[in-house]
């Protein structure tokens, strides 16, 4: 479905279980079988980061276009 090998997503997902961003789970019908999903607020700061690099390009690029515009006068 993602294009990754079982060896690389189970990786994958150890390591984001290791950051806090995924929890684990067992089903009691199955202990080979884990299920994980997504901590609640693990992505805050992910998100916070991404609306200020958004609003630090989007200045740039404005200030950019206000100089390409002046210059072509």
């Amino acid at each position: 479905m993602l294009g990754l090998s079982a060896p690389a997503m189970s990786r994958h997902l150890r390591l984001m279980k290791q950051c806090g961003v995924v929890e684990e789970t067992h089903p009691e019908f199955d202990a080979r079988v884990r299920v994980y999903t997504l901590k609640d607020g693990a992505m805050t700061e992910l998100k916070h980061w991404l609306a200020d690099t958004e609003a630090m390009w989007t200045m740039q690029l404005s200030a950019f276009k206000t100089h390409v515009e002046k210059k072509g006068r």
